[in-house]
Parts: structure tokens; C-alpha cells; sequence
């Protein structure tokens, strides 16, 4: 029986990943820790699009690794399907990543450079032991590769990585998570390390599974504007809190948060008559470390007052009925 499109069948209530930052010593005898992930809740809808969109250092990719179990949570729980996944056995793990894939940000170290193209995709076919007959694998992998976007599938399949070039490594890369067809991608900067003619192919191979596959996406990135046309949803990420969420229509034209709008000002536009003044936010993202009292993105807002330095707000959801321009200021 098909499953509602609109059920949440990934939710996060609450996660955290904390790092330690040094060792105990005698003077000191308490720890320091790295806010990576500090208190996310959010849901994916079956193939559904969501773009995580935020700074370099944001908290982006620890949120990814702990939803695929490369990282444990601190706090927090995550759920699949209504089932708690936080904290799984090794041999329910890796149950769970033939239906949750990985595609990480550098195509070139996520491939094996001693194997073919044929080999690395039937890998995970014989690490999951699916498939009756080799031919069968053989099978799967040629359609994984096309429905990658590499055709004929023959003439790649004896080629090694270094015989690709980027896009084609990365769509490797798509077609090895494919291969187990999975119902979730998490594709962290999928795009970030190539040629800005080949992003947009990328993308659309992307938006063409979702709707071919019925898969959802988790779309990281610190480009809002590469996301724009395809993604259903967007999470603005800052120092390891969603500080806004709503969809990619809502956000873009109505962006509640000083971060977002900041983070939408810097987007190029082609119709110089459309441009609008940039927004440059002063100062370096806080230490993670020494989280800033109050509002975490008050020590580089531009629209700071004293209130926030002195309360956290919550997090901002964009809908046609909310039009304030944050939380905090003044009515």
C-alpha cells in the first residue's frame, strides 16, 4: 500500500551534538564543549525536498552524519518511519542505510580509486547481500548508473575514477546510493566542488529522482539561491540552531530573519534593474564554543537592540500570516 506523499516519516525532537573542546586538567577540571548541533527539530515528508542552508560551520553536515548514524547524539531523538533510530545496534544500522543514502561533498574521496566504476556500485549490493544472481546486480547497477544520468551505462562501467571527470564522478557517487534504492538522500554540498556549468545538471538529476524515484532530499548547502527552483522547503541554519523554516516560496519572498535575509541579498541576480542592496554582516561567526548570551546572531545583526542580548528567540516559521521581521524587536 502507498504511503501518504505528506507523512513525516523522518522527524529530529530536540537533537544535539556536542564536541570536546581540550582535556580535563588539574586547573581545569571541566570541559569545553563545541555547540556543533544545539537543539534541532525539524520533519521530512516523503519525497520531499528540504534545503539545510547555512554558513560553513553552521552545524550543517553534524546534523547529516547523525541522521545516517556516522555520528552519535549527544541529546535528542531522532525518528524513521515513527520508529526511534537514535540509538541503533550495528547490525539495525545497517538495515536502516539501505533506505537513508549519504552522497558526501568531494565525488573524488568518496570513491575508491583501485576500483572500477562497476565495482563500486555493486559494492553495497554485496555488503546489503541483495540480489539473487550476478546478473541480477549486473542489472541494478546498469540502472543506477542511467538513471544518473550516465548513458550508454556500458562504457563506464570499466572505467576507474580518475578516468571521469567531476560531474561524471559525482554522478557515480548518486548512482552507488541508488543502487540499494533508498527513500532519503542526504547530498551534502553535492555541487560545491564543481564547475558551475556542470551544478545546474547535478541539481536537476536530483529534482528528476525525487519525482522518478519518489525519494526525498535533504539538500545541504550555503548557496540559497542553487536550491530556489526545486526545493519544497528551506531551513536557515545558524550556529547550530534552524533560526527559520518555511517553504522556498514563503522564505524567498517573505524572509523573516535578519541572517536569511542577509544570506538572500548576496544571491546574483542577471537583471541588474532587480538588484537590491547587499547585506554585510560584520564580524565572524561566534565561537562555538562560547555560544554568545541572548540571541546567538545578536553580536552581527544588523538590527540588534538590547533585548537581544538578553533572550534567546524561537525559531521563525514563514507563512503568510506571520510578517514580523524577528521575534524580538520592538512592536
Amino acid at each position: 500500500m502507498k504511503k501518504p506523499a505528506n507523512a513525516k516519516f523522518l522527524e529530529t525532537r530536540g537533537l544535539k551534538k556536542y564536541f570536546d573542546a581540550g582535556k580535563r586538567w588539574i586547573f581545569s577540571p571541566n570541559i569545553k564543549k563545541v555547540h556543533a548541533v544545539d537543539g534541532v527539530s525539524l520533519t521530512l515528508r516523503r519525497s520531499e525536498v528540504l534545503a539545510l542552508v547555512g554558513e560553513s560551520g553552521c552545524g550543517k553536515t553534524t546534523l547529516g552524519l547523525m541522521l545516517m548514524g556516522l555520528e552519535e547524539p549527544t541529546d535528542g531523538t531522532i525518528f524513521f518511519e515513527g520508529r526511534d533510530i537514535t540509538h541503533l545496534a550495528d547490525h539495525e544500522r545497517k538495515d536502516l542505510r539501505r533506505k537513508i543514502q549519504m552522497v558526501f561533498q568531494d565525488p573524488y574521496e568518496s570513491l575508491n580509486p583501485t576500483q572500477t566504476v562497476k565495482e563500486i556500485i555493486s559494492e553495497p549490493l554485496h555488503v546489503h547481500n541483495i540480489g539473487e544472481s550476478q546478473q541480477e546486480r549486473d542489472e541494478r547497477v546498469i540502472k543506477a548508473l542511467e538513471d544518473a544520468g550516465l548513458k550508454p551505462a556500458d562504457t563506464y562501467l570499466t572505467r576507474f575514477p580518475h578516468e571521469l571527470s567531476g560531474g561524471q564522478r559525482q554522478r557515480v557517487v548518486i548512482a552507488a546510493a541508488l543502487v540499494l534504492e533508498p527513500e532519503i538522500i542526504v547530498a551534502d554540498e553535492p555541487v560545491s566542488m564543481l564547475d558551475v556549468s556542470i551544478r545546474a545538471e547535478v541539481i536537476n538529476l536530483l529534482a528528476e529522482l525525487r519525482i522518478s524515484r519518489q525519494i526525498a532530499v535533504i539538500f545541504i548547502t550555503h548557496d540559497l539561491g542553487s536550491v530556489g527552483f526545486f526545493a519544497d522547503r528551506v531551513a536557515v541554519m545558524y550556529l547550530g540552531r534552524i533560526v527559520e523554516i518555511g517553504t522556498m516560496l514563503d522564505v524567498l519572498e517573505r524572509p523573516q530573519h535578519p541572517y536569511t535575509k542577509a544570506l538572500l541579498s548576496v544571491i546574483p541576480v542577471p537583471n541588474p534593474r532587480l538588484r537590491h542592496e547587499r547585506i554585510i554582516l560584520k564580524g565572524e561567526t561566534p565561537n562555538p564554543v562560547e555560544i554568545p548570551p541572548g540571541c546567538r546572531f545578536h553580536p552581527r545583526c544588523p538590527v540588534a537592540f538590547d533585548a537581544c542580548r538578553l533572550s534567546d528567540p524561537p525559531m521563525t516559521t514563514v507563512s503568510k500570516t506571520h510578517q514580523a521581521a524577528c521575534l524580538l524587536m520592538p512592536k
